[in-house]
């Protein structure tokens, strides 16, 4: 009886791109995928259905729903050793439902690729970061959805692996919680499109400041229009969110960091989760430490440093 090992990377949501969709197309993004922290899992055939770990309600749904499509008359044991941390920004439900997913595909020997496992558990309904970070790792662009053809996985755009220098810091303030998915879609029904010259100014940042400045390995030119971005795209879901950020100590974190020194900030997803960009892991090591005290004196929160995962998820038969 086989057994399959998934490893896969959480991602930072550095911002959409159009809500207006006057174009034909609406939603878009970009992010990237951090090396830590990681889902881990495993999983083997067996008798009846066992779910160990975190999140153990989601996990069974995804096998449940798995083996009845391919109508597989038998259980699987599916242990999550380690999870990503939930509703803070950085992409645990979309990491391990496709984790989970490509596990089961390998375990029982049927070809599907990423997409399609995101497809059949509809991901994607907003964001193709989630599956491009998941199945290529490096920093993504995807380019939303046609208006009017909301289903599916956004295409992929653009895809680099990003300098192995190139840090993020990354603070989680004790602050509330991001929106889980059923709020999450009732927050993008109530939005009002996006401002032309806001996603002109994006799109205008990424073409010709961001992209060149990541060919270039230039981490000020990447980081200059990344915190722009950031402050356009928060702009976006001042409604939702109650400003450009979603709590001002989120906002408060993102100008301490510029302060110190990173070269670019912003807050991923729906945060709380809050990102500095840095050079080398002295420079990360240095600012993670000043954001650790600084949050201290505001509730308090996690804080670590990465660089990003230019690999994507991997999984392993044993």
């Amino acid at each position: 009886m086989g057994e399959v090992t998934v490893s896969a990377p959480s991602r930072l949501h550095l911002g959409m791109i159009d809500l207006g969709g006057t174009e034909g197309r609406v939603y878009g993004g970009l992010g990237v995928a951090l090396k830590k922290p990681r889902l881990f899992l495993r999983a083997r055939e067996a008798k009846i259905l066992v779910v160990e770990g975190e999140r153990r309600d989601l996990v069974k749904g995804v096998v449940k729903r798995f083996l009845q499509r391919f109508k597989i008359g038998q259980g699987v044991h599916i242990k999550v050793i380690k999870t990503i941390p939930e509703h803070v920004g950085l992409g645990s439900t979309t990491q391990l439902v496709l984790g989970v997913g490509q596990a089961l595909a390998e375990l029982f020997g049927i070809e599907m690729g990423v997409r399609e496992i995101g497809r059949l558990f509809g991901r994607g309904e907003f964001s193709g970061v989630g599956t491009a970070t998941f199945e290529y790792g490096g920093f993504v662009v995807e380019g939303g959805h046609k208006v009017g053809r909301m289903a599916g996985i956004p295409p992929l755009i653009f895809r680099s692996p990003l300098p192995k220098d190139w840090m993020f810091v990354v603070a989680i303030p004790r602050v509330r919680r991001g929106l889980d998915e059923k709020e999450e879609s009732l927050a993008f029904k109530s939005l009002p499109p996006a401002p032309d010259a806001g996603v002109e100014r994006v799109c205008r940042l990424i073409l010709v400041k961001m992209l060149p400045s990541l060919v270039e390995e230039d981490i000020v030119g990447f980081g200059g229009a990344l915190t722009e971005i950031q402050r356009i795209v928060g702009s976006y879901f001042k409604s939702s969110q109650n400003g450009v950020f979603a709590h001002p100590v989120i906002g408060e974190t993102v100008e301490f960091m510029l302060r110190e020194g990173a070269t670019g900030c912003g807050q991923s997803s729906w945060g709380p989760a809050v990102y500095g960009m840095v050079e080398g892991r002295k420079a990360a090591r240095s600012l993670a430490r000043e954001v650790r005290d600084f949050l201290a004196e505001r509730g308090g929160g996690e804080v670590f440093f990465t660089n990003a995962d230019n690999r994507g998820a991997n999984s392993r038969r044993i």
